[in-house]
């Protein structure tokens, strides 16, 4: 029998579940692994989720024996994956009605070229074929035996209730990748997936789909406080409350109707993508939000008694130092429970990642001086200088130990290398 794994670097992905669930029920004898060591088998199937994963592992891929196929968020930019590994096939975008005519490729009863979304090499060069989105129905995961133990920001497992964003945002691989219309799973599959997971072991589930708040919605009706509701209601009765989380959400696709759901059915968090306090940088990008629609969103939270946590952007391509001081006061404005920062990242396959391929290293904050030799760029200064900063704006204002100080510094450094390394990928630079 042919022996099919599915691997996953980092942590046990929901796509790397969903693969693996397709080809056990498509009769194959399948191994899900965490890790690419001593990996090996007939047909690989390798889950990609970061740029930095392209050479992070190159070395250990090439030398993975068997037929490699390669799927995630990586694959919006099949060339690049096919310039750092030298894997056997690409599926671009959503793929898990691709993997039967992948496992045909791979045993040679079908030719690549017939694949939808599939990139490869050949002596002509690399052929990509246009992608296609899949259907909504699917197969339940394969899960883990050891899912209890995964933490991907605070959650054992990220279950996907629909896909796409009508959003436009420069930075966000979600629109590229899943497209614009929104589309949700019905109902009764993700309930009897959620009874899967927690039956198999995962405590925490976090919704996933680009915007949480979008389930059900579309563009003719909005957003559908009343099936968001009701996903929300249905799930905590399987997981509880406070085991349930719904991250990413835009302020300005909430409303009383969707607060009072996340009060009464998740953990009491909402996660605000705020990005900066800067109009300009604002509509640079294409984020579609005032900073005015921030202080209303987090107010409305607060009268549901929610906390509140907030994601920031910096050295965002033209960030002055006028813009990053507005975002800095709205910051301290907010008093939110928790900041997340973070350098602004090129996707490949985002218009941002687009951008930076042609952006002068002296016109890149990752790459302008800082005013502080400590730090390798203005980008990484104005990470540290945030992210220790945040620690005063907040509700409950944290004391800065020497621990803390030391555990900010390693972040923005890894922040720096991280996009640096990635920005020069995308330059062809590596």
């Amino acid at each position: 029998m042919t022996r099919v794994v599915v691997l996953t670097p980092e942590h046990y992905t929901y796509g790397s579940m969903l693969i693996a669930g397709v080809l056990r029920d498509l009769g194959y004898s399948v191994e899900l692994r965490k890790g690419l060591d001593g990996a090996g088998a007939d047909v690989v199937f390798i889950s990609l989720q970061s740029t930095i994963h392209l050479l992070r592992y190159r070395d250990i891929i090439n030398n993975i024996r068997g037929f490699r196929v390669v799927g995630g968020p990586v694959s919006m930019d099949p060339e690049l994956v096919l310039r750092h590994l030298d894997v056997d096939l690409v599926i671009q975008g959503e793929g898990e009605d691709k993997v039967g005519m992948a496992m045909e490729v791979a045993s040679g009863s079908l030719d690549a070229s017939e694949i939808p979304g599939a990139a490869f090499k050949s002596p002509e060069g690399f052929i990509i074929n246009e992608p296609a989105r899949c259907s909504m129905k699917r197969a339940l995961p394969l899960v883990p035996a050891d899912i209890s133990q995964e933490n991907i920001r605070g959650a054992s497992v990220y279950i996907e209730t629909h896909r796409g964003c009508p959003g436009n945002c420069t930075f966000c691989q979600v629109p590229e990748f899943f497209g614009r219309e929104v589309r949700s799973r019905p109902l009764e599959d993700i309930i009897r997936e959620v009874r899967e997971l927690r039956k198999s072991g995962a405590r925490r589930f976090a919704i996933s789909g680009g915007t949480g708040t979008l389930y059900g919605s579309s563009r003719f009706r909005g957003i559908d406080e009343d099936a968001f509701t009701e996903l929300l209601r249905e799930i905590s009765e399987i997981t509880g409350p406070r085991n349930l989380t719904v991250p990413d959400i835009r302020v300005d696709m909430v409303t009383p109707e969707i607060l009072d759901a996340i009060s009464e059915y998740t953990n009491g968090w909402v996660f605000y993508g705020i990005e900066s306090g800067s109009r300009r940088i604002l509509r640079r990008m294409k984020k579609g939000i005032k900073p005015g629609d921030v202080i209303e969103a987090v107010e409305l939270a607060r009268e549901h008694n929610l906390k509140v946590a907030g994601s920031f952007i910096v050295g965002y391509p033209g960030e002055d130092e006028r813009d990053h001081e507005e975002t800095l006061e709205l910051a301290d404005e907010l008093m939110l429970d928790d900041y997340f920062v973070s350098i602004a990242e090129p996707i490949p396959g985002t218009e941002l990642g687009d951008e930076v391929k042609g952006l002068e290293d002296e016109d890149n904050p990752v790459f302008m001086e800082p005013s502080d030799r400590k730090f390798r760029s203005l980008a990484e200064e104005r990470a540290f200088g945030f992210m220790l900063d945040s620690y005063v704006f907040r509700s409950m204002p944290i004391p800065v130990t020497d621990e803390l100080l030391r555990s900010l510094k390693k972040e923005a450094r890894d922040q720096q290398e991280h996009i640096e390394t990635v920005t020069r990928m995308l330059k062809r630079e590596l």
